[in-house]
């Protein structure tokens, strides 16, 4: 009471010092494709995949957010809130004592009630049948490197398809495919008017919430798939519970091949994806269930004012080129490199979202069973040393592979990277638990820039050192991080000793991935951002030998830490959790299967006319129901929107409705003292972050107050 007390006074003040001053507003500046947002990411970052069940990297997931809906989504930019979207409500249910038809134990049960009269784009009407097979079409396809662990872990307390309550399955046998179809297809099931889940792991499994909110969780008509007549995709009949076996793992997802294909019930119809324009566009669904503007996220009483009717993101263009269309107005979000910042930062138009806290991270990973097909080498035999080739066990030979993994990690620059890559708005974690997890260990310490270390693993490994070698490295065109630490790799390795080579690749997405997947590479540079804030979404990608996402395809494992990342999964939170992920992080010094490089402060550079842009750890991309385009005070009071500086800044109209007064100093006094973390406070909103530094205090209520009783003209949609 006395903080408010406090608040209301010092208001009074602003307010009786600005009022003698405030004025009707000039007009706004003219907005270009006023129904229409372009993206410029980088060059070179297209979709892999148009498929739910394959979709495992931030440029699909883009893509498949703003076509489909899941049973619950985000609240706005809060992780740990939830809003009914095709589910109305959920239960979760303890059901331990009870088993499948095969005898799997069961523990948990989450029944989700599903909404009725919603409408895909094609008519048909969503229902529970649906959404039952998308879930099981998901683990059947099981998709190489995809996301089905999240399925399949809490489900069927495994990984993959041949890997079911903590046991191998062999798939060549009968027996075997029909137990794991018949266990696939129970773990899942529906009525008319509900879908439940059956939990296989020992345990409510929390994060299962945050996993069905994302896209490998779109919903999608059983019936529009198999009217596809694409022979690999699963029809979605058991049968004999033999015949699933044959859509496993396909070699393309279905929806990709021979054309892709999207069928949705979200805001936005897929329009096309065109590789030779290198762009994908969707159109805005008029007969959105949810309906026009968005109704959510709220503040104040007031939600979304806006809309906009067409989004086309684009790879097709160099920084060069994306600085002028972004500063001509011809896109309205761009891919702005690190490097790049000051040459678009305050100037007109351009709009930063700065700190922007990042639960991601970059890392070098090793291959420990390099493929001898690989086309970017010379792959010689195990243990075999040329000067123009590396060894297939390189990085993985029982004996001394982990001290060629820990003399790369050394000869990595680190603070020159940050610099370099990142201007210093980034740390590097000393594993994949990153700070902003729960059970991050700042005492453990990770890899430096140490060449007399380097130099000492290197002659620990038999012939090497006199003999050289010749390393292929790879990186993603048009990251230029991943580019700047691909070349101080190079310059580390190459600095120790003159035998020593380092060729390097840039390739196209779509093709990095495919290739460092099929073990072609045996080091590469990549990304997590995560699933859900839990520190089991990063150690099980990083560490966990069987179908995850970076280990198991790069064949690092480790009995010992396999059943460390298990246990601290099933391990409720505590102490005794807190030091299981406390002995992961040191075994994961101790093995070196990856090196984490940076955990980047985020920006977000966008048109100033945009309206409702909000930043959620765990969106893929721009999520454009929420936004659209429009000037707001203080831009519209303006001759000129930098005026003051403040083409950075939020509206102070805070909640939309035309004029600043008392109702938008609420706005604000109500979440004031909140920041966003991590962890997120309960009542942070981003639109009462005026001056975009993720705390809301007196500087944002002052903001608002300056802008006392101005009026702008308000968004009126189109006819």
């Amino acid at each position: 009471m006395k903080k408010l007390l406090r608040i209301t006074a010092i208001v009074s003040i602003i307010l009786m010092t600005t009022m003698l001053t405030a004025h009707i507003v000039d007009a706004a500046p003219q907005i270009k494709r006023p129904y229409e947002i372009i993206e410029a990411t980088i060059d070179g970052g297209n979709p892999v995949t148009i498929d739910p069940a394959a979709c495992y990297d931030t440029a699909s997931g883009e893509l498949l957010f703003n076509m489909y809906d899941t049973l619950i989504f985000f609240n706005g930019e809060h992780l740990d809130q939830y809003l009914p979207s095709l589910a109305t409500s959920w239960t979760i249910e303890n059901i331990t004592g009870t088993t499948s038809p095969e005898g799997l134990n069961w523990y948990f049960r989450y029944t989700f009630k599903i909404r009725t009269g919603v409408k895909f784009w094609d008519g048909s009407t969503v229902t529970p049948a649906d959404i039952e097979y998308d879930f099981e079409r998901m683990m059947v396809t099981d998709y190489g490197g995809g996301p089905q662990w999240m399925f399949f872990e809490p489900l069927l307390n495994g990984a993959a398809a041949n890997f079911i309550n903590q046991q191998d399955y062999n798939l060549s046998l009968t027996s075997d495919v029909i137990t794991v179809g018949k266990m696939i297809d129970h773990s899942v099931e529906s009525n008319a008017t509900h879908v439940w889940l059956n939990l296989a792991f020992p345990g409510a499994y929390g994060p299962l919430l945050q996993i069905l909110g994302q896209p490998w969780a779109s919903i999608y008509p059983k019936a529009w798939a198999n009217g596809l007549g694409r022979a690999t995709n699963w029809p979605g009949d058991w049968g004999d519970y033999t015949g699933w076996k044959t859509y496993w793992n396909p070699a393309t997802p279905p929806f990709d091949d021979p054309t892709p294909v999207a069928m949705g019930s979200g805001p936005f119809m897929f329009e096309t994806w065109d590789n030779t324009l290198k762009q994908w566009s969707v159109n805005r669904n008029t007969n959105y269930w949810r309906g026009w503007p968005a109704d959510y996220p709220a503040l104040a009483g007031a939600s979304p004012k806006g809309y906009i009717n067409h989004f086309v993101c684009t790879w097709a263009y160099d920084w060069a080129s994306r600085q002028t269309l972004f500063m001509n107005g011809d896109v309205d979000y761009c891919a702005v490199p690190r490097a790049n910042m000051n040459e678009v930062l305050g100037k007109p138009g351009i709009r930063c979202m700065y700190p922007l806290p990042n639960l991601a991270v970059d890392a070098i990973f090793y291959e420990e069973k390099i493929s001898k097909s690989s086309p970017y080498g010379t792959i010689n035999d195990a243990g075999v040393f040329t000067e123009g080739g590396i060894p297939t066990d390189f990085f993985g030979n029982p004996t001394w592979g982990v001290y060629c993994r820990k003399a790369v990690s050394s000869v990595f620059d680190y603070k020159s990277y940050i610099q370099a890559a990142y201007l210093g708005e980034a740390s590097t974690p000393a594993t994949a638990v990153i700070p902003g997890l729960a059970y991050y260990d700042s005492s453990i310490k990770g890899y430096t820039y140490n060449t007399t270390f380097a130099t000492e693993m290197f002659k620990k490994v038999p012939g090497l050192w006199d003999t050289g070698f010749t390393m292929p490295l790879a990186y993603n065109s048009g990251n230029i991080p991943r580019q700047t630490a691909a070349n101080l790799i190079k310059a580390g390795v190459e600095a120790l000793n003159p035998k020593f080579h380092v060729t390097v690749q840039v390739l196209s997405w779509g093709g990095y991935s495919a290739n460092w997947r099929a073990g072609y590479l045996p080091a590469f540079l990549v990304g997590w951002l995560l699933d859900y804030p839990d520190p089991h979404d990063f150690t099980s990608p990083f560490y966990y030998s069987i179908g995850s996402a970076y280990a198991a395809p790069s064949h690092y494992s480790n009995p010992v830490m396999d059943a460390l990342v298990l246990k601290g999964v099933a391990t409720p939170d505590g102490p005794e959790r807190a030091a299981i992920y406390t002995q992961i992080q040191q075994l994961a010094i101790d093995d070196c299967p990856n090196v984490p490089i940076a955990q980047a402060i985020g920006r977000h550079f966008e048109r100033d006319w945009i309206v409702g842009w909000y930043y959620n750890l765990g969106y893929s991309g721009a999520f454009l129901y929420n936004v659209w385009k429009w000037y707001y005070v203080p831009q519209a009071g303006f001759g000129s929107v930098t005026d003051a500086g403040y083409s950075s800044n939020l509206p102070a109209d805070v909640n939309y409705d035309g004029k600043v007064n008392i109702q938008d100093i609420a706005a604000v006094a109500g979440s004031f003292g909140a920041s966003y973390g991590p962890p997120i406070n309960a009542r942070w909103t981003f639109r009462a972050d005026i001056d975009n530094n993720r705390n809301i205090n007196i500087v944002d209520i002052t903001a608002v107050a300056r802008q006392w009783q101005k009026t702008s003209a308000v968004w009126v949609p189109p006819t």
